[in-house]
């Protein structure tokens, strides 16, 4: 028998191969205040370094680049000429001309013309000013909603704290908006159909990410939601049409069809989307093998959240179904605003506290987590696996597991 083997003596120090301790590593509470602490003073640091910078005027420094195009069309609308900026030649000009310098803000006018009404107040406001106000309001209306559904302290701040929450307020994107509205929209629309369906009406300024609302409202019976809904994307169409015109809708028609065409070719920047239609496509399928894989993917979606709605009365599970499935029927939908996953993954932790952890659970929300560090990175490839989609399967897996397995 060899020295030391089997003899109850330990090892010399230095002896044989390195030790890990990997119970170092647990997700204690102690390990997540910790991760999570570091990310947020990371994400504090840079967003102040970067506006600091864009307040002294420093090149090539521009906090909320995204936010120019809501400000550039808030000026368009308040000068008459909402029409105009659905041309892509007209946007790049006015955009090109407010921000001198900056080639790489190559964006374009999506919206329909109700965003006009949201946006109408910034018309007036320098850009740094606007763009705080616009953060502060929907990333605090964000903020209450979640709280208001999560008691838990640690979960609250590790989503508040997250990379999806930094990638949402620095690109000056609408991200918390939706995400509030969504919240608003999905939780118990038989009890608040006033508050849900105003929410549900006020999301037609974003109509592709409230694709399943209508499903899960008719599944479960909410009528009077759904009435609510559609008297709120009544009026604002009414207001819109009253304030600028016919104009601007028309144009935002013809604009649908050019957007659908921009990202069949490629010329949109898949890397950066996050549904099932741009991910194919990134992966570099044909464009109809990527469209029968969004039609799939939609309908898997539309089905397991008319189950949930029809079978499930507990509310949060309701909602977290409903809000995990966005992405995965929406046309498209971009990687600053997955900060709406935030609800599900909050709610399928809340129940894993209280009954327990599934199996692989944890792996898979620090796998979401990790992707979401990391999707920045590949922002400018031109193919290759869509980390926002993988970010978005696993989410609405870990909902699903949750929501549908036997109690």
């Amino acid at each position: 028998m060899k020295t030391g083997e089997h003899s109850g003596q330990p090892a010399p120090k230095g002896a044989g191969a390195l030790t890990i301790r990997w119970g170092r590593f647990a997700p204690t509470r102690r390990n997540l205040w910790l991760v999570f602490g570091v990310w947020a003073g990371i994400s504090v640091s840079t967003s102040a370094m970067m506006y600091v910078a864009a307040t002294a005027g420093a090149n090539g420094i521009m906090i909320g680049g995204d936010f120019s195009a809501f400000f550039i069309a808030a000026q368009a609308a308040a000068e008459g000429a909402a029409a105009n900026i659905y041309n892509v030649a007209d946007f790049q000009g006015r955009l090109n001309a407010a921000f001198p310098g900056r080639d790489d803000l190559t964006l374009s006018w999506q919206y329909p013309p109700t965003y006009f009404l949201v946006i109408a107040v910034f018309a007036g406001m320098p850009y740094l000013l606007g763009f705080s106000v616009f953060s502060a309001a929907t990333a605090g209306a964000y903020a209450a909603l979640l709280r208001r559904e999560i008691k838990n302290n640690l979960l609250f701040f590790a989503i508040i704290a997250s990379p999806a929450a930094f990638i949402a307020l620095t690109s000056g994107q609408n991200g918390f908006l939706t995400a509030a509205l969504l919240i608003l929209a999905a939780t118990d629309p038989k009890r608040r159909p006033i508050v849900a369906g105003i929410a549900a009406g006020l999301l037609t300024v974003k109509p592709h990410l409230g694709l399943l609302i209508p499903i899960a409202y008719l599944a479960a019976g909410c009528w009077r939601a759904i009435g609510v809904a559609a008297i709120t994307a009544a009026v604002m169409a009414a207001l819109s049409l009253a304030a600028y015109g016919v104009e601007p809708w028309l144009a935002f028609v013809a604009s649908v069809t050019e957007v659908s065409a921009r990202v069949s070719v490629g010329m949109m920047p898949l890397a950066k989307m996050a549904s099932p239609y741009s991910a194919a496509l990134f992966a570099g399928l044909p464009e109809w093998p990527a469209r029968i894989f969004h039609l799939v993917c939609g309908i898997g979606a539309a089905a397991a959240v008319w189950r949930v709605w029809r079978m499930i009365d507990d509310g949060a599970l309701r909602a977290a179904a409903l809000i995990a499935g966005v992405f995965l029927i929406a046309p498209y939908g971009f990687y600053y605003e997955l900060i709406i996953l935030g609800f599900p993954v909050a709610v399928v932790v809340m129940r894993a506290v209280q009954t327990g952890w599934l199996k692989y659970e944890q792996w898979m929300l620090a796998a979401v987590w990790v992707l979401s560090v990391s999707t920045p990175m590949f922002a400018d490839m031109r193919q290759g696996v869509s980390t926002g989609f993988l970010i978005v399967l696993l989410v609405f897996v870990l909902t699903m597991r949750r929501t549908l397995r036997p109690s």
